[in-house]
């Protein structure tokens, strides 16, 4: 997974550093998921809260 990864990847660029720490490999996949999931709520939070303004104009 982390070999095939897009260099401008941050939730790839940020599974790569811990793995660099040293951290077991449940440790930084558990960290990596989570922040992806971290990031994905956040833009489709945003994407919904856009089309509840252009539904209401």
């Amino acid at each position: 997974l982390i070999k095939r990864s897009p260099a401008d990847d941050a939730v790839y660029a940020f599974m790569d550093k811990k793995r660099a720490q040293g951290k077991p490999y449940y440790v930084y996949m558990t960290a990596g998921a989570n922040k992806f999931l971290r990031i994905y709520y956040g833009r489709v939070k945003e994407y919904l809260s856009t089309v509840a303004e252009t539904e209401e104009t």
